[in-house]
């Protein structure tokens, strides 16, 4: 999981291969493009904390996300979302973004959970 702080003096960034591949495998050829360039911009630049928006921490389709944030992607407003949860690096001295999803923004189809949805499983599974 490569980490990266690049020019940003935000955290850095840790991806989750196996997460990634398993999303990025049911997106769309356009999303599957956002998520990829996102994540090379990521890993090779670090994040901008400005572009971070905080998730709801008890979401009204039933997700709980606290300490977790979102990218839109393409940004700022764009129909696909990255989610990360705060967590601490390996030394315990500063934070990083773990990433936990990528996909749609809103659930659109009965079958297609949102990047929330997933992140919220990835979080609680067997809820």
């Amino acid at each position: 999981m490569p980490a990266s702080r690049g020019h940003s003096t935000g955290p850095a960034v840790h991806f989750d291969e196996l997460a990634f591949a398993e999303d990025i495998s049911h997106a769309t050829a356009a999303g599957r493009r956002a998520g990829v360039d996102a994540r090379r911009e990521l890993e090779r630049d670090g994040v901008e904390v400005g572009k971070l928006l905080r998730c709801q921490a008890h979401g009204r389709d039933g997700t709980t996300l606290e300490r977790c944030v979102k990218l839109y992607l393409p940004s700022p407003g764009g129909e696909w979302r990255m989610v990360f949860e705060i967590t601490r690096d390996h030394d315990g001295a500063g934070h990083v973004l773990a990433y936990l999803a990528f996909g749609v923004g809103q659930a659109g189809k009965p079958w297609q959970p949102s990047a929330c949805q997933v992140a919220h499983q990835r979080l609680h599974p067997g809820e």
